[in-house]
């Protein structure tokens, strides 16, 4: 407790703690931090404290450590998961985590200033928030702090983004201003943590998997292996369909990202008997996650959707997933990132409902976007989840996404493939 309340000392106290363990235990705060804050039964309200731990540390090198740790334990079953799209192979998987690691370690050591000018280490704590929210940065960076507000104040929209940058570098301006000692500082984030954690589980809310204008199909159907499995898969959503066409509600039935792989106009009339025709019937639209094929073998990432009248319309993802699916690197054989494409699509009469595909749930910058471009009347998140060995793995991205809907009091619905249940730890 001792050590932990001299955390972020100064002057002469310095010396009392030797730099190695100074570090171990930023890294043990950090780990908390990640660990406690994002998982199943978690509080991401706890993230909202990641700037004034940040700007507290004694130096750059444990700022950048703290985020480094706060990444690690945040992403602790990333390795598992990335490893496998490749192969299952854990070398990639840490290979990834670990660039994922030192990025996000690095761009939250900005967060950290040496100046002893007040508004100087402010400065600091907003350029740390914009630079891990946009763009290319943010691609590597996860856990914003801003998600975390969705929590704390949930429907405040603009204003809980606001208070997401401009609260903790408030704080920090009055801490370097008036200096207090080492252990009321502690003291303080120790009852502000304790707060957040208290306001996270009192204000915990499961995301929903369905509206009554809408609802997202979760499937247990694993990774897409051959044409068969495809066929099988296309009988099995008809089974839904007939299921779902029983019901007065939903209008509007949404499937997980990809989950007919690779679109082939071979495979419509089969879809067609098995799902569109059964829809049209029963005046329900159909949005199913495929990836299309354009010029030069540039896949699409889309949403598409089959309305009763014949019409069909197609959202696509901004930012498919890095070296797995967008490899920046070539010109053929990538899907397409362009962070200005149409990913909105119309259900019912006139209800705008904006769609995030799987990686992007990591990125608020996607939803601040969406706003900036208009209000929507809900947000759905379409994931293809199958390498996710840990059920957590998936909750932990699912928290990014609800977290944004919930900050701006948008309805949410998410439809999501998982991995195959005998697959599953």
């Amino acid at each position: 407790m001792t050590l932990a309340m001299r955390l972020f000392t100064t002057g002469e106290e310095r010396a009392e703690i030797r730099p190695w363990t100074q570090l171990l235990a930023v890294a043990l705060v950090g780990s908390a931090l990640g660990w406690i804050a994002w998982g199943q039964g978690r509080a991401p309200a706890l993230a909202a404290l990641l700037p004034l731990l940040l700007a507290a540390c004694r130096t750059r090198g444990q700022a950048f450590v703290l985020g480094m740790a706060y990444t690690l334990l945040m992403e602790r079953h990333n390795p598992a998961f990335i490893g496998s799209w490749f192969g299952n192979s854990l070398v990639i998987g840490w290979a990834a985590e670990t660039v994922y690691v030192l990025v996000s370690g690095a761009v939250w050591s900005l967060g950290w200033s040496a100046s002893g000018k007040p508004w100087r280490k402010a400065l600091a704590v907003v350029v740390a928030w914009i630079v891990a929210l946009l763009p290319p940065v943010s691609l590597g960076v996860a856990g914003h702090p801003v998600i975390a507000w969705g929590t704390i104040l949930p429907g405040s929209g603009w204003v809980g983004v606001g208070l997401s940058v401009l609260g903790p570098a408030t704080m920090v301006w009055l801490v370097a201003r008036h200096r207090p000692s080492a252990k009321s500082l502690a003291a303080v984030l120790a009852l502000l943590g304790a707060a957040l954690c208290t306001i996270g589980f009192a204000r915990f809310e499961s995301p929903s998997r369905a509206t009554p204008a809408a609802v997202g199909v979760t499937t247990e159907w694993g990774q897409n292996v051959s044409v068969d499995g495809i066929l099988q898969r296309v009988a099995s959503m008809g089974e839904v369909t007939r299921t779902l066409a029983t019901q007065e509600a939903p209008t509007t039935v949404v499937w997980p990202e990809s989950i007919i792989g690779t679109y082939n106009p071979a495979l419509y009339p089969v879809l067609n008997i098995e799902v569109l025709s059964v829809a049209r019937a029963s005046g329900q639209t159909h949005i199913i996650g495929m990836d299309l094929v354009g010029d030069g073998n540039r896949y699409e990432n889309a949403a598409v959707a089959f309305y009763p009248d014949g019409r069909t319309a197609r959202a696509v993802a901004r930012q498919p997933a890095p070296v797995s699916l967008w490899k920046p690197w070539r010109k053929t054989d990538t899907f397409v990132a362009d962070w200005s494409a149409n990913n909105v699509l119309t259900i019912g009469a006139t209800r705008r409902a904006a769609f995030i595909f799987c990686y992007e749930e990591y990125m608020p910058f996607f939803y601040l976007l969406n706003e900036l471009q208009g209000p929507v009347d809900l947000y759905v998140a379409m994931a293809n989840t199958w390498a996710a060995e840990s059920p957590e793995a998936a909750e932990i991205q699912t928290q990014h996404s609800f977290g944004m809907a919930r900050l701006f009091g948008r309805p949410y619905i998410k439809a999501e493939n998982r991995p195959l249940p005998s697959s599953k730890n």
